[in-house]
């Protein structure tokens, strides 16, 4: 049986890991920075290898101290749990739920579908993460990572909680300077607003009812990597830009933005739950997901 005093080690480490250094963790658990690193040396000493690199500004995993790290994260996360589930009952929605989300996902998708969540729930704390990035889900310690499209990864488990609809939108300020394209064909006169997180930012692939499929690459006209800024430079007319249907909705509601080629289709993606391996998810977990769920079946 493994000592109780390693277990404390183990979720020490695993905290100095979640705050970035020994300090941060120092400050967060109000403990001295010499007890931390006394810890993980002594857990270094105990499994024969170094878990981190350490240097005077940074902190960060070796290949063992991430395998090592994966679990510790598990064990801390199954004592939550077992804390969350006996203090209001076992089927008790509270404790932090800490989820991760791109910027247009987290504002237009996350904070509309669980708010009634949170307001049913006082004892539920919400804490999210936006990121336009893929953040490390174990590192960081988050529950549940809300994305568009899926990445490969063994250590996650993801359910597609609806399809993600695109479509192709253009200002009418752009439209009256360079035209209205009338088949995918006329686009390659155009401009494209990239969206460098695509693979192919200036490139689009389009499909019809018939199964019919036309690839057509494009000129730039402004390139990013926010979302939002993909609409801004959009609506101020340096190009025509793909963009998920629910963040362009009340823009071309308002006339801002017009829906091109609508008889032919973008291929999109999925909107996906991400979160740990668990043998079982946390209440608060399952309850976030059906929330986002059952909202993104009426967006």
């Amino acid at each position: 049986m493994i000592e109780l005093d390693r277990l404390r080690r183990m979720g020490l480490f695993a905290l100095v890991v979640r705050h970035g250094s020994f300090s941060a963790a120092s400050r967060a658990q109000d403990l001295a920075t010499s007890v931390l690193s006394s810890a993980v040396s002594q857990l270094e000493e105990e499994l024969g290898v170094r878990l981190l690199h350490r240097t005077t500004r940074s902190l960060s995993l070796t290949e063992a101290g991430q395998l090592f790290h994966e679990k510790c994260v598990e064990m801390l996360a199954a004592a939550e749990m077992a804390q969350e589930l006996v203090a209001d009952g076992s089927h008790a929605i509270s404790g932090r739920l800490r989820i991760s989300a791109a910027s247009d996902v987290a504002h237009k998708i996350v904070l509309p579908a669980l708010m009634p969540l949170a307001r049913q729930h006082p004892k539920l704390l919400l804490d999210i993460q936006v990121d336009d990035h893929i953040v490390d889900m174990a590192t960081q310690s988050i529950d549940l990572s809300i994305r568009s499209g899926w990445m490969r990864d063994s250590s996650l488990v993801a359910r597609k909680l609806a399809d993600l609809h695109e479509v192709l939108v253009a200002s009418p300020d752009y439209l009256q300077r360079y035209g209205m394209p009338d088949s995918p064909e006329t686009l390659r006169k155009h401009r494209i607003v990239g969206f460098k997180r695509f693979s192919e930012p200036t490139t689009l692939v389009f499909k019809n009812d018939t199964g019919q499929s036309v690839r057509v690459a494009m000129a730039p006209g402004a390139m990013t990597d926010n979302v939002y800024m993909l609409h801004e430079l959009t609506v101020q007319g340096l190009g025509i830009a793909r963009m998920p249907s629910y963040l362009t909705q009340d823009a071309v509601n308002s006339g801002a933005l017009v829906r091109l080629l609508t008889d032919w289709r973008l291929p999109g993606a999925g909107i996906y739950a991400v979160t740990l391996k668990r043998t079982l998810q946390p209440p608060k977990v399952t309850a976030a997901i059906d929330a986002l769920s059952a909202y993104l079946q009426v967006l």
